[in-house]
């Protein structure tokens, strides 16, 4: 078992909060809470998989495990011989269940016919067949896209075999494959769909130790990789050589990789033309890295012309009974310029209100305490970059107002849920 310290537990419990923003406006439950965590996170099925398995070692004491399924969110259950006041008080168990995990659970009981993920299914009948979402047409890369002939070919009876293992019969197969055909027609395949029986008693292949060779493709390329690269291995591994155990054509197996689509073509190129360094020079010389007329007067220890850094401000007084607060901030500039922004608001009262250090500072003097202000340097990191989905910078302050928050820190709660401010300077209408 990993121990795991407070902060890092609060802070992995505070990232699995949802936002919601409408307008660049954040919003909430009625309750004044967030939204639960989302299936579109980056990690939020895998989250709902470990959530999932936790909740069924706990229901399998009420409902055997071999009556219940579950997929990321979705549950099924099968409870044979039950009347309805039976299934009423085994319903309210799982409920029950949940909300001493805190969790909310909604339960339908005595369903005849049920749609579970892609399948529509039938008690009474005993029949299955395909299910999709009202207007959701399903759709199919198209045979003249740049793609290998094994994965255009076989597009349709692939499709077929995913319809007939989900069709109870062929008589339900053909009255479902109508919209799949006409999705196929549209993607340029005159191909009819086949009905496939399912082979239950198919036997499992003997396990192979392969090794895969992954070239990209591209119908540009007129040279046939596969079979040249086949008939390299053929050549200098014939049937004496002492390798030809390990490196023959049933060992050794090609398959072709895709080749990034024009999207993330562009993305990489302008990654490339845009960031300019990929890592922040730390270590620049003296002269470069402070322009103060006093060097002992510097804020930052010779430092005050680092750029992009999350910078923590530390205010105190002269009464030794008073307590310290902290500031997180960041600057894309220099901290110089940032500072200077700072010192404005420090030094006239009628910008007390620009940053919560600024409002600390004046109640401090008000209290009859001369406040006192440290300076130093939290975490560098870069910016946001054209084409890149995340800025580090504005990440790396998210993560220090959240590891702080409850220290006496002064940021407001809200400061998490800003938008990424350098995404604004990349935007077309900032090139026009």
């Amino acid at each position: 078992m990993v121990k795991m310290e407070q902060t890092e537990v609060e802070i992995i419990f505070h990232s699995r909060k949802a936002l919601l923003f409408n307008n660049s406006e954040c919003w909430v439950k009625k309750s004044g809470k967030l939204f639960d965590v989302t299936m579109g996170a980056y990690d939020g099925a895998e989250v709902c998989e470990i959530v999932g398995l936790y909740l069924l070692s706990k229901i399998h004491k009420i409902i055997p495990i071999s009556y219940i399924g579950l997929y990321r969110d979705d549950g099924l259950a099968v409870i044979p011989n039950a009347n309805g006041p039976k299934l009423d008080r085994i319903r309210k168990d799982p409920i029950k269940c949940f909300k001493e995990e805190n969790l909310q659970i909604t339960t339908i009981i005595n369903l005849p016919e049920v749609d579970f993920l892609d399948v529509h299914l039938n008690l009474k009948a005993g029949s299955y067949k395909p299910f999709r979402k009202e207007n959701d047409q399903p759709q199919y890369i198209h045979c003249d896209s740049n793609h290998p002939k094994s994965i255009t070919k076989n597009i349709p009876e692939m499709i077929g075999k995913r319809i007939s293992g989900l069709s109870r019969d062929k008589k339900t197969f053909e009255r479902e494959k109508t919209m799949y055909e006409n999705a196929l027609k549209s993607s340029g395949y005159d191909e009819k769909l086949k009905y496939t029986p399912p082979n239950f008693n198919k036997k499992r292949p003997r396990r192979r130790k392969i090794t895969w060779f992954n070239p990209p493709f591209s119908c540009n390329v007129a040279t046939n990789i596969g079979r040249e690269f086949l008939r390299i291995l053929s050549k200098n591994f014939p049937l004496k050589h002492r390798y030809h155990k390990i490196f023959n054509r049933n060992t050794v197996k090609i398959s072709y990789s895709c080749l990034p689509n024009m999207s993330s073509i562009i993305k990489s190129h302008n990654n490339k033309v845009l960031a300019t360094s990929q890592k922040i020079d730390v270590a620049e010389s003296d002269a470069s890295t402070c322009n103060c007329r006093k060097s002992a007067a510097c804020p930052l220890e010779g430092k005050c012309l680092t750029k992009s850094i999350i910078y923590q401000a530390t205010i105190s007084s002269n009464n030794k009974n008073s307590q310290k607060f902290r500031y997180i901030g960041l600057t894309e500039g220099t901290f110089k310029s940032r500072y200077n922004g700072h010192l404005q608001s420090i030094r006239h009262e009628k910008h007390e209100t620009a940053t919560e250090l600024s409002k600390k500072h004046w109640e401090t003097k008000r209290g009859g305490n001369e406040p006192h202000i440290a300076w130093k340097i939290a975490k560098q990191a870069d910016t946001h970059k054209g084409g890149q989905p995340i800025c580090n910078l504005c990440l790396a302050e998210k993560y220090f107002i959240i590891r702080d928050r409850g220290r006496n820190l002064l940021n407001s709660r809200t400061e998490i849920l800003s938008k990424c401010r350098h995404r604004k300077e990349f935007l077309l209408n900032r090139a026009i």
